[in-house]
C-alpha cells in the first residue's frame, strides 16, 4: 500500500511538471480589440404630408447616396494641343456621401402619408476594448518561426523579407493582418498563428 501510495505521488509530481512545461511555452499578454463592425440596411418611414401635428415625427439625418469613386473628364492645364479631345484626362474621384434631414416617422402605422427610404449604417456588433490572450513567449520566437510567418504574410501579398527577423516591417505587417481579421493586435497571439496557419 505504501509503495502503491509513493507511485501515485511521484505520477501526480511529474504530472504537474509536465504541465508547467507544456505551459512555459506560451505566455499571456494584454491586446487591443478593435469593435467589430457590421453593415445593416436600416427603413426610414419618411413623412411626406404638411401636417406634422399630433404625430410623433423626429428630424432625422439620413444618407441618401453612399460615398463613391466616379471617373471624371477633367482638362489638362496648360495643354497646347490644338485637338480639344487631347486636352480632356479622365481621373478616378472620391465623391463624399449625400445626406438628407427628413421628418421620420416612428413607424408606418401612424398615417398613410410618407414613403420608405433605405439607409446603409454601421453598428457595432461587438465591443472594442483589452483582452488577455495566449502569445508566443519571446524566448521562443526562433528565426525558424519567425521565418514561417513572414512566408505566410508573403503570400498574402504583404512586402517582406523573409529574414527570420521580427522587425518592425512584420510587426507592422502582423498588426495589419490581426486588423483585417477582427483579431486582438499587439502581439504575437497563438490565434494569430492560427489564422495564418501557421504551426
Amino acid at each position: 500500500m505504501r509503495s502503491f501510495i509513493i507511485f501515485l505521488l511521484s505520477f501526480s509530481i511529474s504530472g504537474i511538471c509536465i504541465s508547467q512545461k507544456a505551459k512555459s511555452n506560451t505566455c499571456t499578454a494584454t491586446l487591443t480589440q478593435d469593435p467589430v463592425m457590421e453593415t445593416i440596411e436600416k427603413t426610414h418611414y419618411i413623412f411626406t404630408g404638411s401636417d406634422t401635428t399630433g404625430l410623433n415625427v423626429k428630424l432625422t439625418t439620413i444618407t441618401v447616396l453612399e460615398g463613391q469613386k466616379t471617373l471624371v473628364k477633367k482638362k489638362i492645364k496648360d495643354c497646347v494641343s490644338p485637338k480639344p479631345e487631347d486636352c480632356i484626362e479622365e481621373i478616378l474621384e472620391d465623391f463624399p456621401p449625400i445626406t438628407m434631414n427628413l421628418f421620420a416617422l416612428a413607424g408606418p402605422d401612424v398615417t398613410k402619408e410618407y414613403e420608405t427610404r433605405k439607409e446603409k449604417v454601421k453598428v457595432i456588433k461587438k465591443q472594442g476594448g483589452t483582452v488577455k490572450e495566449d502569445v508566443v513567449c519571446a524566448k521562443n520566437r526562433s528565426s525558424k518561426l519567425i521565418k514561417r510567418i513572414q512566408a505566410a504574410l508573403i503570400s498574402l501579398g504583404y512586402p517582406l523579407t523573409e529574414n527570420g527577423i521580427l522587425d518592425q516591417a512584420t510587426n507592422l505587417s502582423v498588426t495589419d493582418f490581426q486588423k483585417s481579421k477582427g483579431l486582438p493586435y499587439g502581439d504575437l497571439s497563438l490565434s494569430t498563428l492560427a489564422a495564418l496557419g501557421v504551426k
